[in-house]
C-alpha cells in the first residue's frame, strides 16, 4: 500500500491514483530542489572557514587556541589567512575552500585547479602564502625563545556535496573537511602540550592587525 487508502504505486487505475502519484513526484522534486539550493548556498568561502575553524577547535582540544580570519602584519601591509590554530602539537596556518569535488596540483606547482560538475577554476597554490606566513610566525617565536615550535600549513577542502578527491601529491599539507578527524589522528598529538601555548599565543597575537583573529 502507498499513501494509505487503496492507492498502490504499481496499480494506477483511476484519475485520483494518477493525481496522487504525480503530486507525490512533484513534492519529492520540490524537496530535492530546495535541499540542493540550500547546499549550494553553503558552498562558499565564509561558510567553509566557519565550519573548518570550528571543527579544528574541537579536534585540537584544550589548551588549543583558534584565530579566525586573521591578518598578519607585514612590511607591505598585511597577509590574510583564514585561520591559525595552536594545538598540543604545534601551530597550523589554515586556508579553506568551500567548493571543489576534484582538486589537482603539485606541492611545488604555481597553480592548483578545482572542479565540480559545473565549473572549473585555477587558483594560486596556497602553500606559498601559508609558508611565507609560517616564516613570519617562526621569527616571532624565535624572538621569544620558542624556535622549536613547529609551524605548518593546512589546506582544507570543504565541499558539502561530497568528499573532495585530492590529486595533489605527497607533501601538499591538504585534507578534506570530512576527513579532518582522521587527519588529526595521524598527526599523533602528544597528550600534553609540547610548548607553552599561552606564551606562543601572545607572540602570535602580537603579529595580528587590530580587529582580526576573533575565534
Amino acid at each position: 500500500m502507498f499513501f494509505g487508502g487503496n492507492f498502490q504505486l504499481w496499480k494506477l487505475h483511476t484519475a485520483a491514483d494518477y493525481l496522487s502519484f504525480f503530486l507525490f513526484l512533484l513534492a519529492g522534486i520540490a524537496v530535492f530542489v530546495v535541499a540542493a539550493k540550500c547546499m549550494n548556498r553553503r558552498r562558499n568561502h565564509e561558510t567553509a572557514v566557519n565550519k573548518v575553524m570550528k571543527r579544528l577547535g574541537k579536534l585540537g582540544k584544550k589548551p588549543s587556541r583558534v584565530y579566525k580570519n586573521v591578518t598578519l602584519k607585514t612590511e607591505d601591509g598585511g597577509q590574510s589567512l583564514d585561520g591559525i590554530v595552536l594545538d598540543r602539537g604545534g601551530i597550523r596556518l589554515v586556508r579553506a575552500y568551500g567548493w571543489g569535488t576534484k582538486i589537482y596540483g603539485k606541492p611545488d606547482g604555481e597553480m592548483w585547479r578545482r572542479e565540480d560538475p559545473k565549473r572549473k577554476e585555477e587558483f594560486k597554490n596556497p602553500l606559498f602564502e601559508l609558508n611565507a606566513a609560517a616564516e613570519l610566525i617562526k621569527n616571532a617565536l624565535k624572538d621569544q625563545g620558542m624556535e622549536k615550535i613547529t609551524v605548518t600549513p593546512l589546506v582544507v577542502f570543504a565541499d558539502n556535496y561530497q568528499i573532495p578527491e585530492l590529486y595533489l601529491g605527497y607533501g601538499s599539507c591538504s585534507t578534506t573537511y570530512q576527513e579532518l578527524k582522521d587527519w588529526y589522528k595521524k598527526q599523533g598529538l602528544p597528550k600534553e602540550a609540547a610548548y607553552d601555548v599561552e606564551k606562543a599565543s601572545a607572540a602570535v597575537e602580537g603579529l595580528l592587525t587590530a580587529g582580526t583573529g576573533n575565534a
